[in-house]
């Protein structure tokens, strides 16, 4: 299919330049400048500062344990360009941990819903900021209904057609929306980076409620993975060659421990509660809408071998410009971007666990030497952050389908250990 030629025009607070030619590439279509939101980045980030009501279940919530300002100005600009994609009907929230915040969780959820080490600030650890953000997410879409998106996400297609409109059609069985990952061999465990669901969600608050329970009378994470409520699910174990991944230099335990919020959805998904009839398997296999995360989230990662230094270098590629040299190079970080933005819903960057991959691009847009690097005019990362906001994919997602009968089932009480 021939690209086709278009006026990219400058996007306010992304691009300066005057308008200039893009050939989009198949799978694309630009989206027309009304259903954007066209304030500038400095309007944008200060009404993100400000507390929103909620109007409706349209609501998109993401948390920054030290506050929206305090973020590394690559995730601020992510967030940013959620709001400009999305346009009014969505309501996109910026959350965070600071007392006396005009933004503070708690301004939306009450102090119950959290542990006493949240609610005390003791929570120690190396991933307390990873860890606080586990323990908000569900209560906000429990108690308002909405997407939650982990801050460090790139999004490249609107949330209405990567799932809501499907949540909100009578018509489909669906009522919760994610991506799934082989964390095991042979088993897809949802990922809890994008999880989309109405308020009022009878799995979401469940997968609360058990989560809380491990932090009962701790201050972190550690042997989470030997918890009664978990220790009868084998360890995290990915299997890192189908995922075209170098091994993971972390200990199992630990990383199993790190990924405890994924182990509490693993206990419900396959767990009947004789009390209510509460049947995880069902409403896994037939009222969730899930895609492959290797496709919809990790996809980048997947195609670079999951090193940042790789995407790092790609993405610095001038593409346009005086001298540019339409080398090697300059091709793979053209059909990179072009697939990310053609492909993918989303682009996911972590932090961590710290050590297991060799580099996260992350960690190098973190550094203040390359603070600015996801976002200088003329490069690939540019014309990334401009394809997220501006182009329409026109692939349609399909959603998975799961055989649970090769499972074991687990017939207790959510909060009831499997020997107990």
């Amino acid at each position: 299919m021939a690209s086709s030629a278009v006026e990219e025009a400058p996007q306010r607070g992304v691009t300066s330049s005057a308008s200039r030619k893009v050939d989009l590439p198949p799978g694309l279509k630009l989206l027309p400048p009304e259903k954007l939101d066209l304030r500038s980045d400095k309007e944008i980030a200060e009404w993100l500062q400000q507390r929103h009501s909620v109007a409706s279940d349209k609501n998109v919530w993401a948390f920054w344990h030290s506050g929206f300002k305090n973020m590394p100005p690559w995730v601020q600009r992510n967030i940013i360009n959620w709001v400009r994609r999305l346009g009014p009907e969505w309501t996109v929230h910026v959350l965070d941990y600071v007392p006396d915040s005009e933004t503070s969780v708690y301004h939306y959820v009450d102090a119950s819903y959290f542990p006493d080490a949240f609610n005390n600030r003791t929570m120690d650890g190396p991933y307390v900021g990873q860890h606080s953000g586990d323990l908000v997410r569900l209560p906000l879409i429990w108690l308002y209904g909405g997407v939650w998106i982990d801050a460090g996400t790139f999004l490249f297609r609107h949330i209405d057609d990567i799932c809501w409109k499907k949540l909100e059609d009578d018509s489909t069985p669906y009522e919760m929306a994610g991506f799934v990952i082989e964390m095991r061999p042979g088993v897809e465990c949802m990922l809890n980076g994008f999880i989309a669901a109405k308020r009022n969600n009878p799995f979401i608050k469940r997968w609360h409620d058990i989560y809380i329970a491990l932090w009962k009378g701790v201050t972190n994470a550690i042997g989470f993975h030997k918890h009664p409520l978990l220790k009868h699910l084998p360890l995290m174990s990915p299997p890192v060659d189908k995922l075209n991944c170098p091994d993971l230099n972390v200990m199992m335990e630990s990383f199993t421990d790190y990924l405890a919020h994924f182990m509490s959805f693993e206990r419900l998904r396959k767990l009947i509660d004789p009390s209510d009839g509460f049947n995880g398997p069902e409403y896994y296999s037939k009222r969730m809408l899930l895609a492959p995360a290797l496709q919809e989230t990790f996809y980048f990662q997947q195609v670079t071998g999951w090193t940042g230094t790789r995407q790092f270098e790609l993405l610095t590629v001038k593409r346009t410009g005086k001298g540019v040299l339409k080398d090697e190079k300059w091709e793979a970080a053209e059909a990179f971007v072009n697939d990310a933005l053609a492909n993918t819903s989303t682009m996911k960057l972590s932090h961590g666990p710290p050590g297991a991959l060799d580099s996260f691009l992350a960690d190098l847009w973190d550094s203040k030497e390359h603070q600015d690097k996801d976002n200088i005019e003329g490069t690939f990362a540019a014309y990334l952050r401009y394809g997220s906001v501006h182009f329409d994919q026109t692939r349609e997602i399909v959603p998975l389908k799961f055989d649970l009968t090769t499972e074991e089932i687990l017939h207790k009480g959510i909060l009831e250990p499997k020997n107990g």
